[in-house]
């Protein structure tokens, strides 16, 4: 089942009916962005999605939710519903344009990629009505009455952000990517201690394998080509094939162990 992994609730100001959700990375103003959500709830691109509102003057309530898989729908209390997906890069931001930024480089659970993404929205044709309304009713817009009136509209257009990873599993949120932790923990859990040991053996084989190769092509293209660089390459070419053996007998191990035929 799905987790709540964090939520914030902002208040936010749309500019040109517009609140933008980006990677901190990307400058929403910049050439190459998505087209403007008129008469649509959500516009996307790659790495940045636009939220529509019909607010220009009042602000606008944001619920923000990350979840470690898809949450379950609560489309029935809401009045309109989108979905899209943007990549981000563990972090995210939320631009109100000349409002200046609501939310800058929010940190993630789900660290770098593709996050699925549904967009929830209420009342917003009632709050413009009742917008309206207030000018009909005042013909001060700067009067007491009418400010006092249109703060009582402050946050009634509402919105709720959801995204996470589709394609984390739960247990991936919390482990560092690429950190050594991580790998031992993932092999220990997956293998048996044998079997673990023969995966370890194997790496450092490869490991050593790619150092030498990398080793061996700079020699070449320093033009090391006399007789010591001659024995220099040859000695390489002489442990490189035995790394090479060992990684073989590693993996050949391996299977042995899990009952395969190498």
């Amino acid at each position: 089942m799905s987790r709540r992994l964090l939520q914030l609730v902002i208040p936010v100001t749309p500019e040109r009916r517009m609140f933008r959700i980006h990677d901190p990375a990307v400058d929403p103003d910049a050439p190459g962005g998505p087209l403007p959500p008129v008469g649509a709830l959500i516009s996307t691109n790659r790495e940045q999605l636009w939220v529509g509102s019909l607010q220009e003057d009042i602000n606008v309530r944001l619920v923000l939710e990350e979840w470690d898989g898809a949450p379950p729908p609560c489309g029935d209390a809401w009045d309109e519903e989108a979905k899209g997906s943007v990549y981000l890069r563990g972090q995210l931001s939320i631009s109100m344009g000349q409002a200046g930024t609501a939310v800058h480089g929010l940190r993630l659970g789900g660290g770098f990629g593709d996050y699925s993404v549904r967009v929830y929205a209420s009342n917003r044709d009632v709050v413009t009505r009742r917008y309206t309304a207030l000018f009909d009713r005042h013909r001060n817009p700067l009067s007491d009455e009418f400010q006092q009136e249109k703060r009582t509209l402050e946050g009634l257009e509402r919105y709720l952000v959801q995204l996470w990873r589709e394609s984390l599993a739960e247990t991936d949120y919390g482990l560092v990517s690429g950190s050594s932790a991580t790998s031992v923990g993932l092999t220990l859990a997956c293998c048996a201690l044998p079997v673990a040991a023969a995966v370890a053996e194997r790496v450092w084989a490869l490991w050593l394998v790619v150092d030498l190769v990398l080793t061996l092509v700079l020699t070449l293209a320093e033009g090391c080509c006399v007789p010591s660089g001659s024995l220099l390459v040859t000695a390489e070419i002489a442990v490189l094939a035995g790394a090479l053996d060992a990684c073989g007998g590693a993996c050949r191990c391996m299977c042995a162990r899990n009952g395969t035929i190498a």
